[in-house]
């Protein structure tokens, strides 16, 4: 038996399951902790953020790209409710982030000590995991020290297992200082996650429907790109002969290259997609698909889907299934192990011909020519040539990160097809402004030889901006190009639609030098002013091997992308999405011989 602080049997439970880094900000119910790394000589490395949401968004990146529990801490009161937001984009992203807190001292809860909540003293809970409970999938508290390191490594466990996500570890900083006997096989690793597939008569009845069909779609979300199935997902399309589409959280889940790829679907999807799974689909394999309301434009009908559509619905959460549109079969289980079973079960049916089908897919698909603005206006650029100049710029397997904002709607419609090997990291249902340019550098470090770049709004981008001067000291060279258009575009351009032509509280009216404010952290900072001095500049960043902010000038006025549907209207106002209203598209023409 050894005696150790508690702190200290907190950090050798974590390095029990090889955590590399602690993200964080310290303070008196933490530091503990931190101590504890120190005097036990951990290989984990605390790192340094300037604000607890960076810290919890930096963690939810790392786990993104490396797989493995990305784990951040923060102090008692405002330093764990400053983790918030991060932690909520991870819950969103099914991102296995662990985030521990400090607590208040044990002994005096519920008197009204420093940074307790003052409710606690009217009989509320003196602790803060009520509060994480909505955005994570276990808000839990180590109520005495011989609990630390079965409490921790079942933290670690739930982080991963299942449909991954946040969890919320609450440790009295009073506590963490007090000693207690621990045995080695106190800190065995935490066993693997668990392997969920989907029973063998379940199997049999997609295969029957699949079989069947005459049009099938495959719909592939964000649990496929958690289980890296891209090469099974190819595998099962080219066996079915079928499209293979994604909702914008998917988006990199296959190469888009492929010529199986038909693009995002949704709000900022691609009028491809939408046509084939509204038009033509009689069956539609989901993979790890939610159903969200902006993928499926508010749950229209014909947005993009329709009566007529059979679902089969993969996912490693049975309750998910069937939550949100009525599916033919289901299937809970992991999607790639899934899909490889579908695939064996599949080689021993009878094959169908769908030749026709993939003839009027890649029709489709060359019916469809995205218009890029070429124009520079007095203002700054059109969005579109600038996100295909970073397509160009970067290779295949780079990571771009994209933050919540009015540039994200150019990634789903075209100029930037995520490539075999590459990561596209979007901040999910929760859209906070300030993902991207923190997420980002998590999957540096994550992916140190990779190009990684966040794409972000001068909006969002101000509100994390102090952390540039985190990825200089940290020496880790990421790149974020930064749309600068002076105002909060997707707010604005909401109005100008909503409010008969104003707009209200969304222009910036001191707009900041990105380029200088960079430089005075210790980042390169650069302006280009066309659209080859983009790509040039992004290129220039990469090979600089430093962190670098690119402050590109945005038109106010700016060429909206194609629009496949809308996110929401009051009064169900339908738009035709622009393949339907193409009497090049039309169904007849379209159909040909194949109906």
């Amino acid at each position: 038996m050894t005696r150790m602080r508690g702190a200290e049997a907190l950090v050798r439970t974590l390095e029990s399951a090889d955590v590399r880094y602690l993200f964080g900000y310290p303070g008196h119910g933490n530091m503990n902790i931190l101590d504890a790394l120190h005097t036990g000589r951990s290989p984990i490395e605390f790192k340094l953020t300037r604000h607890e949401q960076a810290a919890a968004s930096i963690a939810d990146g790392y786990a993104r790209v490396s797989g493995t529990p990305g784990i951040c801490t923060a102090s008692v009161g405002p330093g764990v409710m400053n983790l918030m937001v991060g932690i909520g984009s991870a819950a969103a992203a099914s991102s296995p982030v662990v985030a521990i807190g400090g607590g208040v001292m044990q002994r005096f809860a519920g008197r009204g000590q420093l940074q307790e909540s003052h409710q606690s003293e009217r009989g509320a809970e003196p602790t803060f995991v009520p509060a994480f409970a909505p955005i994570t999938k276990l808000a839990t508290q180590i109520p005495a020290n011989n609990l630390v390191p079965e409490v921790v490594r079942h933290a670690l466990v739930v982080a991963r297992s299942g449909r991954p996500g946040p969890v919320y570890v609450e440790y009295p900083w009073d506590l963490q200082a007090e000693s207690h006997e621990y045995s080695d096989a106190d800190f065995v690793p935490p066993p693997p996650a668990a392997t969920t597939r989907p029973d063998r008569a379940s199997l049999l009845a997609a295969t029957a429907v699949l079989s069947s069909s005459r049009h099938p779609v495959i719909v592939a979300g964000n649990g496929a790109v958690l289980a890296r199935a891209t090469d099974e997902i190819l595998e099962l399309g080219r066996l079915l002969g079928a499209p293979i589409a994604t909702s914008q959280t998917g988006k990199g889940a296959v190469p888009e290259d492929d010529p199986l790829s038909v693009g995002v679907i949704g709000w900022h999807g691609t009028p491809v997609a939408h046509e084939l799974l509204r038009e033509y689909a009689d069956v539609v394999l989901v993979l790890g698909f939610r159903f969200s309301d902006l993928a499926t434009n508010n749950w229209t009908e014909g947005k993009p889907f329709v009566r007529e559509n059979r679902f089969i619905q993969v996912d490693i959460e049975a309750d998910e299934i069937g939550r949100k549109h009525p599916v033919e079969v289901a299937l809970v289980g992991d999607v790639r192990e899934t899909v490889r079973d579908l695939i064996e079960a599949l080689r021993s049916a009878t094959p169908v011909d769908r030749t026709e089908w993939l003839d009027l897919v890649q029709r489709t698909k060359a019916a469809f020519v995205l218009d890029v603005p070429e124009t520079t206006h007095p203002d700054g650029l059109e969005p579109m040539p600038v996100i295909r100049e970073l397509r160009a710029a970067l290779p295949a397997n780079a990571i771009v990160a994209s933050d919540t904002g009015d540039h994200q709607h150019y990634f789903g419609t075209g100029p930037y097809p995520a490539l075999r090997g590459g990561r596209f990291l979007n901040p999910g249902q929760w859209t906070p402004c300030g993902f991207a340019p923190v997420a980002v550098i998590g999957a540096k470090l994550a992916a140190p030889s990779v190009p990684c770049v966040a794409v972000t709004g001068d909006g969002g981008f101000m509100m994390v901006l102090q952390e540039v001067a985190t990825a200089v000291e940290w020496g880790t060279p990421v790149v974020w190009l930064v749309f600068d258009d002076r105002t909060l575009s997707a707010i604005r351009g909401g109005q100008l639609s909503a409010y008969d032509g104003h707009v209200i509280g969304v222009d910036f009216e001191n707009p900041i030098d990105f380029v200088k404010a960079a430089q005075s952290m210790g980042a390169l900072g650069v302006r280009p002013t066309d659209y080859a001095g983009v790509g040039d500049a992004i290129r220039d960043a990469i090979r600089s091997d430093r962190p670098t902010v690119i402050s590109v000038p945005i038109t106010k006025d700016k060429t909206p992308p194609p629009e496949a549907g809308q996110w929401y209207d009051p009064e169900r106002r339908e738009t035709q999405p622009l393949l339907r209203g193409n009497p090049q598209l039309s169904r007849r023409e379209l159909a040909g011989t194949s109906g």
